[in-house]
């Protein structure tokens, strides 16, 4: 336990801190109405003042103001200062595969990708969505990987108002200027080998002066800050890290200003000059990508890989020094620099978001928790989005509201507060990873293909999820074994093997994944493949072996499942079951556990997975 004397400082520190994040927010908010001018916002948090303006539900038709064709591909989002929006595009003359939705586990796609691309940056006008300009910056064939579900456009820019500051993370950082696109200056960026050749994604940002850039790779990991009107560079620091896309964060409070940049081997702060302030070993998760941001005289710093045990939340107060790491054997709560810690409770893509007293943590299976922003303390557990998705975009907040977009384009509207409601969505069908942005009353949400401006429409409290929440979604029923709602969804015309708007897996397989045989059965009355391959080549006989259901593998090899299909990695359901049990084996099951969102029974499936592999015989 900590001392009370600690306690006592570090409480006494936290109202000082407290009070003057207050008016920092107070001083944002303004600003926030007009411009955003980087990845979530002006103060990086995602949460705007309330501005009756803000559409709270739309659908294609209801609330958009304009929407622009956006060429290529790209996750970028919306940056706004002014009048204008600029985004960030890579487009190609071969045809690429399209990015689909959902968990992506493995290698990025291990070669660059063919055919001359260019690099471009846009501009439009926010009132009417008109292209002010477009400036290609780059034109050549890629020489790095990405990640499947990535792009060459993966950073969003960022903006002082006077120039944009575009980077393409294994290529360059560009300077353009606002008004007319025209190229200021370019800093080429040395192309490193990034892990499992995901590329790179870290987002730059400006402050003062100077654009300042991460680029964690496996090779020669740095930070760098550059001059903004010249490019040149003020100065560069070596980091230790390998695994991180986080976008830094300049943390301004009164006891200073640094640069927070989460890792996975340390937190880091840094001075404005480059120097390091302090550092820390989280105990991070093996991949780090939420962005770090403050709320309550606090930073909150995240990482949560699906993987891993450990998925710690950080809510560090201002004014550390030197290594901030416990004692072996010692707790991140004995020191007065951590306000609270949770070990468990990071997402994986998103950003947490603090709106009010509350952060909230979405996660990229459909779960929503809420925490005391200021203690830590659970106030809601996993609540899970129906129908469900998978997310990418990060959260953002107003008017009271909480707003996730799944990345089939559904936003789901949660009231804002200690109890988990639902209050209303929004239905887009279009693939959605992108993180929005919001600017002057209006809200600049991009899909796959397009940019949509949004403002006004009906208000979320009118609306209700009735007019956009189908009857009978199947894949969500057959998830969650409601053989009555799959009835009805199949009887309403969805064919038993469609897939769910924006990709994601079949809802045999779904059924299969969370054991529920009677489901899957009439899945299989109404036609669905018994032999259709998912994720890995996996079909649904491989699940149920692997996951050890002996009535689903019954089920399966009476309706012809082939119980010698092999997988991506060749092996049959049969050798999936009769592999040895080993501590990489239940670690592997704790992944998919993670995945599913659900608890796995390790015990019963280790008891049983002999006569499953008896059965397959």
């Amino acid at each position: 336990m900590r001392s009370l004397g600690a306690s006592v400082v570090a409480a006494r520190r936290r109202s000082l801190f407290v009070a003057v994040a207050g008016a920092a927010v107070a001083i944002g908010a303004a600003a926030a109405a007009e411009n955003w001018p980087r990845f979530r916002g002006p103060r990086a948090d995602g949460a705007s003042a309330d501005d009756p303006r803000w559409p709270e539900v739309w659908d294609a038709s209801q609330g958009v103001v304009w929407q622009a064709e956006i060429p290529g591909l790209g996750w970028s989002s919306p940056i706004v200062w002014g009048d204008r929006v600029v985004v960030t595009a890579v487009v190609s003359d071969a045809a690429q595969p399209a990015p689909r939705a959902g968990l992506y586990q493995g290698e990025g796609v291990r070669t660059p990708e063919p055919g001359l691309h260019r690099w471009l940056v846009l501009c439009f006008d926010l009132a009417r969505g008109e292209l002010l300009w477009q400036r290609e910056v780059h034109a050549g064939e890629p020489t790095t990987p990405r990640h499947p579900k990535s792009s060459y456009a993966a950073e969003t820019p960022t903006t002082d108002g006077t120039r944009v500051y575009a980077l393409f993370g294994d290529l360059g950082l560009y300077a353009l200027e606002l008004a007319s696109g025209e190229l200021v200056w370019q800093q080429p960026i040395e192309p490193r080998k990034t892990f499992y050749d995901y590329g790179a994604a870290a987002s730059p940002v400006v402050h003062q002066g100077q654009v300042i850039v991460v680029y964690d790779n496996l090779e020669a990991s740095w930070i760098a800050a550059f001059d903004a009107a010249s490019g040149a560079v003020r100065w560069k620091q070596p980091r230790d890290e390998t695994h991180s896309w986080a976008t830094p964060f300049v943390w301004e409070h009164a006891a200073g200003t640094e640069i927070v940049v989460p890792g996975q081997r340390r937190n880091r702060g840094y001075a404005l000059d480059g120097q390091l302030q302090w550092e820390f070993d989280g105990r991070m998760s093996n991949l780090v990508i939420p962005s770090p941001f403050a709320a309550h005289g606090m930073c909150y710093l995240a990482s949560g890989y699906i993987g891993d045990a450990q998925r710690p939340t950080f809510a560090l107060l201002p004014g550390a020094r030197g290594d901030l790491t416990p004692p072996a054997g010692g707790d991140f709560a004995d020191h007065a620099a951590i306000g609270w810690h949770q070990p468990q409770s990071a997402p994986y893509n998103t950003s947490q978001l603090v709106y009010g007293d509350y952060l909230y943590t979405l996660y990229d299976q459909g779960f929503l928790t809420c925490h005391d922003a200021r203690t830590g303390a659970e106030v809601y557990g996993k609540q899970r989005f129906r129908p469900s998705g998978s997310f990418t975009a990060s959260p953002w907040a107003y008017n009271g509201y909480v707003f996730c977009l799944s990345e089939d384009g559904r936003t789901y509207v949660v009231q804002a507060g200690p109890e988990f409601a639902v209050v209303a969505t929004s239905a887009l069908d279009a693939l959605c990873l992108a993180t929005p942005a919001a600017a002057d009353g209006k809200l600049l949400l991009r899909t796959a293909q397009r940019l949509l401006c949004l403002s006004g429409g009906p208000r979320a409290a009118d609306a209700g999820t009735s007019a956009d929440v189908p009857a009978a979604d199947l894949w969500t029923a057959a998830r969650e074994g409601q053989a009555d709602a799959v009835r009805a969804a199949l009887d309403g015309g969805t064919a038993a093997d469609a897939r769910p708007p924006g990709g994601g897996e079949t809802a045999l397989v779904l059924a299969v994944l969370h054991g529920h045989a009677e489901t899957a059965r009439l899945l299989l009355d109404r036609g669905a493949d018994v032999a259709q391959k998912s994720y890995q080549d996996n079909t649904p006989l491989h699940i149920a072996a692997f996951l050890a259901h002996p009535d689903l593998v019954q089920l399966l090899r009476e309706r012809g499942a082939p119980a010698d299909a092999r997988n991506a990695q060749g092996q049959t359901p049969r050798e999936l079951a009769a592999a040895p049990w080993t501590e990489e084996l239940a670690g592997f099951y704790r992944l998919v556990e993670n995945l599913l969102g659900i608890p796995l029974d390790l015990q019963r499936i280790r008891q049983t997975r002999a006569a499953v592999a008896a059965q397959l015989e």
